[in-house]
């Protein structure tokens, strides 16, 4: 009787080591502050509760824990996951399954079915306010004026320019309620069983899904050149027919941040917000070959959001190791 519960202590203990975990069972009062180190956000406490890893594909480097006395970081975030781009391993969740709005991120499923149309993005086309205007922020194209249609994707992703992207369900000869029924589908596609589209800009609060279906979608818009290329810009120039000149930088920060540097590679994202969202990012970094899908939901602030992304992206290099 006693080896038998020996056993049985050793797999426990050797369980632990290897599972991550889900941080909304080990989080305490503390928050994180703008000028909080990443240091600062480890959580060491042990939890009670373990995700589940799935099989890995033996084709790939498997993430293994090597400090197994950390769990993740706390987070201001509902909802957040870390899950490894090859192998689909969850590195760190919190309550990865909650249903929320996702406001802009809503984005990434408009261009996939936008560019699923064949546009010609070379041609020059035209906004028209009593067409394309969406309230909510800020209108970067002029209208009646000339611009290509690949710089109206541009403005939709790395803007997010609401007007640019609901015109973009015009320019791509599509009724609105196909459009938004094509959205619908495609998540069906992906698996993506929490998830439903309401309208293609992210506007409406009805737009909602989970951290582990926006992996999904991450790992889909990535598939696409045209979608990679735009959500990887720092920022970009659009001209148009007038000479009118205008400079958007991307609403996703961390690709001027220490993750976009050195043998870090911030590979493509989207941000949102709105009141009853909170504060949304969904991004891919790389580092060294291996990369990691991070999905923040509800985040306190702008600053909140990508401080936490960093934290977990910089937790999860520093915790595993692919081997």
């Amino acid at each position: 009787m006693i080896f038998k519960v020996i056993g049985q202590f050793l797999l426990a203990t050797s369980v632990l080591q290897m599972m991550p975990v889900d941080a909304a069972y080990f989080e305490w009062q503390a928050g994180v502050t703008d000028n909080m180190e990443v240091g600062d956000l480890y959580a060491t406490e042990v939890p009670g509760f373990f995700a589940t890893l799935p099989q890995a594909d033996s084709r790939f480097d498997y993430p293994t824990k090597i400090d197994t006395d950390s769990y993740g970081i706390v987070t201001t975030a509902q909802s957040a996951i870390v899950i490894d781009r090859d192998t689909d391993v969850v590195l760190f969740q919190k309550h990865p399954d909650a249903v929320r709005s996702i406001g802009s991120v809503t984005k990434l499923m408009s261009a996939l079915v936008f560019l699923e149309q064949s546009p010609d993005l070379s041609q020059t086309v035209t906004l028209n306010p009593e067409q394309d205007y969406i309230a909510g922020g800020r209108v970067y194209l002029g209208y009646f004026n000339g611009v290509a249609l690949r710089d109206v994707l541009a403005a939709s992703l790395i803007g997010s320019d609401n007007t640019a992207t609901q015109s973009l369900v015009r320019f791509s000869g599509l009724a609105l309620d196909d459009f938004v029924a094509r959205m619908n589908l495609k998540a069906e596609e992906l698996e993506m069983g929490s998830t439903v589209f309401v309208d293609p800009t992210g506007i409406s609060a009805d737009n909602m899904s989970t951290a582990r279906d926006l992996v999904k979608l991450l790992e889909e818009a990535e598939k696409s050149e045209t979608i990679k290329y735009y959500t990887e810009l720092p920022s970009v120039i659009i001209g148009q027919e007038s000479s009118r000149t205008i400079e958007i930088e991307n609403t996703n920060s961390l690709l001027t941040s220490f993750l976009n540097e050195g043998d870090f590679d911030v590979v493509g994202g989207k941000t949102g917000y709105l009141p009853q969202a909170g504060y949304v990012l969904a991004t891919t970094v790389e580092e060294n070959n291996h990369a990691v899908h991070v999905v923040v939901l509800g985040a306190e602030s702008k600053d909140a959001r990508i401080s936490e992304a960093k934290g977990l992206v910089y937790w999860a290099f520093k915790t595993f190791e692919w081997k």
